[in-house]
């Protein structure tokens, strides 16, 4: 089953889906694969909970290991189940080749290449991730994830993040999911704020 098919069980109209929601993380000491670390976030919002879970470490010289699990509930009792893992290897700079694994319940396995990179000015920091699927039909997607974390404080940051997925296949925009982040770190280490998921199917 493709992605979109399996979005469009979620998602009864093509139109913005918006959850707001309290957000938790712990271990939080990397939002991106680019440095080591990792994170437990949990978002629990009216019409879903979510737990994502990121894992992040250097397993040789100039190559990384990325892995992401996320699980969703709802009221009735629905759970789904997504899952990646992306292997890189430094090439400049902060641009690295990128293979990639997703994995979900009825989508299968699928295995994607591309490029990431990841760069920070100040407080701003900046990831983004370009894959290609490597089987048939093939797709496109494009991830970007933007965090700004100024110090309020000598254990207290501010937190804002934006995340967003965009899926293009052979008939143009599939899909596009953004994640909204906004509230405070404390001690480099929990997060706690208000998040918002948005969600867009295309024709």
């Amino acid at each position: 089953m493709k992605i979109k098919e399996k979005l469009t069980e979620k998602v009864s109209s093509v139109k913005n889906l918006a959850t707001a929601a309290l957000l938790a993380a712990t271990i939080a000491l990397s939002p991106t694969p680019a440095t080591a670390g990792g994170s437990v976030e949990l978002m629990a919002g009216h019409q879903s909970t979510t737990l994502d879970t990121k894992v992040s470490t250097e397993v040789a010289e100039k190559t990384g290991l990325f892995i992401r699990q996320m699980t969703t509930s709802t009221p009735e009792g629905e759970v789904s189940y997504f899952g990646l893992a992306d292997l890189s290897y430094k090439l400049v700079g902060g641009l690295d080749v990128v293979g990639e694994i997703q994995a979900a319940p009825g989508m299968g396995v699928i295995p994607r290449a591309g490029l990431q990179h990841f760069g920070k000015v100040g407080d701003l920091a900046v990831y983004a991730l370009a894959t290609v699927k490597t089987m048939e039909h093939p797709d496109g997607e494009i991830v970007v994830s933007l965090s700004y974390t100024p110090k309020l404080g000598e254990s207290i940051d501010l937190l804002m993040s934006l995340e967003d997925l965009t899926s293009i296949g052979k008939e143009g925009h599939q899909f596009s999911a953004q994640k909204l982040r906004a509230g405070i770190t404390l001690m480099e280490k929990y997060h706690i704020g208000a998040a918002a998921n948005l969600t867009e199917l295309g024709p």
